[in-house]
C-alpha cells in the first residue's frame, strides 16, 4: 500500500530574474507586450485589462500587418 501525503503540497521554486546589478521589479518580469501595443489596446478597447485586449496588444507588437491602418496613422 502506497503512503498517502497529508500535508500541504510542495510549491514550485520561485524564479528570480536579475539584470546587471540587482533584481527586477515584479511588474516588469514577464511583460511581453510593448508599450505601443498597450497604448493601442487602451485606445481601441473599452475595457483594456482583459484577455482579448491583451491578446490583440501582443499581436499588435509581433505581427507587422496587424492593425495596419492605425500603424499608418501613427507614423504620418
Amino acid at each position: 500500500m502506497p503512503k498517502v501525503r497529508t500535508g500541504p503540497k510542495p510549491g514550485k521554486p520561485k524564479l528570480t530574474y536579475f539584470r546587471k546589478g540587482g533584481s527586477v521589479s515584479a511588474k516588469s518580469r514577464g511583460s511581453k507586450i510593448c508599450p505601443a501595443g498597450k497604448a493601442w489596446a487602451k485606445r481601441t478597447f473599452d475595457t483594456y485589462p482583459s484577455a482579448y485586449a491583451n491578446l490583440a496588444a501582443s499581436k499588435y507588437c509581433k505581427d507587422p500587418n496587424y492593425a495596419k491602418a492605425s500603424k499608418k496613422r501613427k507614423k504620418s
